[in-house]
């Protein structure tokens, strides 16, 4: 087996683990891939920026909270699109291994 389908095969592993629902943490009907779990958190993440950003235009909040959480939201933001761009190249790997 050449090299690279050998790092092909860790990455593709290194994803199966990160989608497959961690069945010993979670019960019932909580049980959800850790996947669902940071698309969850990702949302809330940008619902608390427009929330801070309702609650300033009203004047129930400052300034430093709404940039604190847009600054939050950047953060995840390139953290998803960090995510995004290693799961294109693991499945671009995995196309470019011989049959």
């Amino acid at each position: 087996m050449e090299p690279s389908a050998l790092g092909a095969l860790r990455h593709y592993q290194a994803a199966q683990k990160s989608i497959a629902p961690d069945k010993a943490k979670l019960s019932g009907t909580e049980e959800k891939g850790k996947i669902a779990q940071g698309v969850e958190e990702f949302s809330k993440v940008f619902e608390n920026v427009e929330k801070a950003t309702q609650a300033m235009s009203v004047g129930q909040a400052d300034a430093h909270s709404v940039v604190e959480a847009m600054a939050t939201a950047e953060m995840a933001l390139e953290t998803a699109v960090t995510v995004r761009n290693r799961v294109v190249e693991a499945y671009q790997e995995l196309l470019r291994m011989p049959v």
